[in-house]
């Protein structure tokens, strides 16, 4: 038996769960490595949509800033690839457990 991609398995959990791929903030998901880049996105994740506010959260106080240094780089990639979620503004707060 061939062995399933991350991605594969991704898929087949979403479709298990009913959550429409067609919603853009799921999209988003998807393609957050992109939107970050790899080094942002190890330590970064998006935790809500409040209306035109995506909030991020860290792992560290250095992500934190890594993010909010690149806040206009993110918010345009955002906006180009996403612009029905009309997000106009990136909130990062820190959750280091």
């Amino acid at each position: 038996m061939k062995e399933k991609t991350t991605q594969e398995v991704l898929d087949m959990l979403l479709a298990k769960l009913h959550v429409d791929d067609s919603n853009p903030l799921i999209s988003i998901h998807h393609d957050w490595m992109e939107i970050v880049g790899p080094d942002i996105a190890i330590h970064a994740k998006i935790f809500d949509l409040r209306g035109k506010v995506l909030i991020i959260e860290t792992d560290h106080p250095t992500w934190t800033s890594m993010v909010l240094m690149r806040r206009r780089q993110i918010l345009g990639r955002i906006k180009a690839q996403f612009p029905e979620l009309g997000v106009t503004q990136i909130q990062v707060r820190t959750n280091a457990n």
